[in-house]
């Protein structure tokens, strides 16, 4: 009887030896499932304060970009505004001129660039010039002139000669900023728009 006794002293001290063995192993599990939730928890922080950091960067860089780009925005519509007040102010100007006037410019204007004329047979067509100047563009033209008539069909005033030979093509008219500069040197003197 002892001997059960004694076993069963055994046998208990070993289940409280188990016990105490399986607690500091349950308690050393608990200890660091605790120590990993939070390093978990502080990665998981650190990894929103970066992202949030990042946004607001990101944020901060387009808010400067878009700053930046609204004077150049403003001075580029103002720009555009600009131009096309001014062009459409040339046309309006360009269309109540006489005809008589853009002849002259176109006669003057062809005479500067006579000699690309040089060596060949050229055809005159021209629209809205006034009763003078297509006899004084024939007779500056001389014998390079082919052939001449006034064309109803081109797209605005002036003169345009082609070569007989199909390698040139010259328009003068008043839809070019030439002209406008020379009727209206006003605008386009030195020191003002060109």
């Amino acid at each position: 009887m002892e001997e059960i006794k004694g076993t069963e002293a055994l046998e208990r001290e070993i289940l409280e030896d188990a016990a105490k063995r399986s607690e500091r192993i349950v308690r050393k599990a608990g200890d660091e499932a605790e120590a990993l939730r939070q390093r978990s928890a502080q990665e998981l922080d650190a990894k929103i304060a970066g992202l949030e950091r990042e946004k607001a960067e990101r944020i901060a860089a387009m808010r400067r970009e878009t700053l930046s780009k609204l004077p150049l925005e403003k001075t580029r519509q103002k720009a555009r505004f600009v131009d096309a007040a001014l062009k459409d102010s040339i046309q309006k100007a360009l269309a109540g001129m006489e005809g008589e006037k853009i002849g002259a410019w176109c006669l003057s204007a062809l005479q500067a660039r006579k000699s690309a004329l040089e060596g060949r047979k050229v055809s005159l067509r021209h629209k809205g010039l006034g009763s003078k100047a297509p006899p004084a563009i024939a007779e500056l033209l001389g014998a390079a002139l082919a052939s001449q008539a006034e064309d109803q069909a081109l797209p605005a005033r002036g003169i345009v000669l082609g070569a007989s030979d199909d390698s040139m093509t010259m328009t003068l008219d008043e839809a070019r900023g030439e002209l406008a500069a020379a009727l209206l040197p006003s605008l386009f003197g030195e020191g003002r728009l060109s």
